[in-house]
């Protein structure tokens, strides 16, 4: 039997980093969602020829490498949290804040699931399987220090004990994008939370390491390379 799997992509859409799963675009990779603001619109549209069912939830954490999950339920609603979404047609979702207990001196990190679900017959010698897309929803306080697209510049490396530790001073999350270490590009090197130090190996052989990065702004867009060498303590 032959079986249709459906592929994510990822494209650029009104100048924003959209990401597209099963037909269905997603009008952003991540989200912001302000203190002040009355809430987050999500725009969808499906490309494709058949109808999908849109399932949203919003999750505490999540399993973003870097970070330690919460534990507590995430204080957003998605609204509607299901519905159908003919072929060709578009539609958004509503986040909605239900309340603020988070902290004011800092980024907040959730996790924005979106499933697109097959509602029509798959046709003969077919499967049609659900798709479910994970993104990041930052919840940002007001007032906050800083200039969330210039945080990742300002991390402090050092080596110690064969790692290179890094630490974020800033109040927002640093995802760590094209890290390479002595020549070695690191997979998937995660993120960097607020006010938090990680380790990182890759520096254990050698007196001095050179690093360079790169990092994401808000709309999904990779920023300039900076490099840097660190000494053993």
């Amino acid at each position: 039997m032959n079986k249709t799997f459906i592929a994510a992509a990822t494209i650029v859409f009104f100048g924003h980093v959209t990401q597209s799963m099963a037909g269905v675009s997603i009008g952003g990779t991540r989200f912001i969602y302000h203190e002040q603001a009355k809430g987050v619109k999500v725009e969808l549209r499906n490309t494709s020829q058949s109808a999908w069912l849109i399932n949203t939830t919003v999750s505490s954490g999540g399993t973003w490498k870097g970070v330690t999950p919460s534990t507590q339920p995430a204080p957003f609603i998605a609204t509607p949290p299901l519905f159908s979404l003919k072929p060709g047609r578009e539609n958004s979702v509503r986040l909605l804040k239900t309340h603020a207990n988070m902290p004011p001196d800092r980024e907040s990190l959730f996790t924005l699931s979106i499933a697109a679900i097959p509602s029509g017959q798959a046709q003969a010698n077919s499967v049609q399987i659900a798709v479910r897309s994970r993104m990041k929803l930052f919840y940002r306080p007001a007032n906050l220090k800083g200039n969330p697209q210039e945080a990742y510049k300002q991390l402090r490396w050092e080596k110690s004990r064969g790692q290179a530790r890094v630490s974020n001073p800033t109040p927002f999350y640093v995802t760590l994008v094209n890290l390479v270490v002595n020549g070695k590009k690191i997979d998937n090197p995660g993120m960097v939370a607020p006010f938090s130090t990680r380790s990182i190996n890759g520096c254990a052989t050698v007196n001095t390491c050179h690093l360079s990065w790169q990092s994401i702004n808000d709309y999904g867009r990779i920023l300039e390379k900076t490099e840097r060498d660190i000494s053993r303590k």
